[in-house]
Parts: structure tokens; C-alpha cells; sequence
């Protein structure tokens, strides 16, 4: 019933409104979605607390390229909330592996919180893995 009123305010090019409500969303879009907010929401702590994970994972004077990872991770949220979600996809998977790259320069046998850097390396393969799957769908 409720996608009849949906196609009354379209243009007949539209797309027509088939279905509408939480269920509508096909599982990968989902995903989709749920990838994008964690991606603002890890954007907007690395913004906020830069100084805080530069000295957790031992790379203090590295704060700026901390808070361009956490512009870069809010702009692919983004991409990843819109209709057309493969490039937010994709920009995810782009920026997961700098992150890999990043923290594998971290992970000095000289750095002190080496150990921080590890875990941080196992969580960002984790969800390299996720958004790979995702992009798959």
C-alpha cells in the first residue's frame, strides 16, 4: 500500500518505490550501511583524539596524518551511506590497506607500544576482511 503513495510525487522516469521499510534493504546494502556509519564514527575519534592514538601506538608527531586518515575514513563513510555504495566500498578497502601499511611502519622492534600496534594491525585486517566481503556482494 505504501509504495502506491510512494510513486505519486516521482517523474515516470523514476525509479518506482517497490518496497519500503526496514526489510527493504538488501543484506549487502546492510552492510553497506553499517560499514559507512563505523567509518564516521572511527573518522570522527581519529579527528578528535589524535594525540591519544598516536601516543597508544607509539608515534607521537604523527597526529596530522592521524587526523587525514580520520577525514579520509568520514568521506568514505559517506560514500558508503549513498545510493551508489561500491566506491565508498572500495575507498574503505583503499584506505584499509594504507592503515595496514601505516602501522606496519609502527611496528618497530624500537617502538615501546609495539604490542598496541599488533592488536591494531589484527583489528584492521579484520575489517579489511569485512569490507572486502562486502565489496563482493
Amino acid at each position: 500500500m505504501l509504495s502506491k503513495f510512494g510513486n505519486l510525487s516521482r517523474w515516470p522516469s523514476d525509479p518506482k518505490v517497490v518496497k519500503s521499510g526496514p526489510k527493504a534493504l538488501a543484506p549487502s546494502d546492510v552492510v553497506a550501511r553499517k560499514l559507512g556509519w563505523f567509518s564516521i564514527a572511527l573518522g570522527m575519534a581519529e579527528l578528535i583524539a589524535s594525540e591519544r592514538i598516536a601516543r597508544a601506538l607509539g608515534i607521537p608527531g604523527k597526529e596530522g596524518v592521524i587526523r587525514a586518515y580520520g577525514a579520509r575514513e568520514i568521506s568514505s563513510g559517506i560514500l558508503s551511506l549513498s545510493a551508489d555504495k561500491q566506491p565508498g566500498l572500495w575507498s574503505r578497502v583503499a584506505g584499509d590497506g594504507l592503515d595496514i601499511a601505516t602501522l606496519l611502519w609502527a611496528f618497530r622492534h624500537d617502538n615501546p607500544k609495539r604490542d598496541n600496534v599488533g592488536l591494531a594491525l589484527v583489528l584492521v585486517a579484520g575489517v579489511t576482511l569485512i569490507d572486502s566481503k562486502a565489496i563482493a556482494k
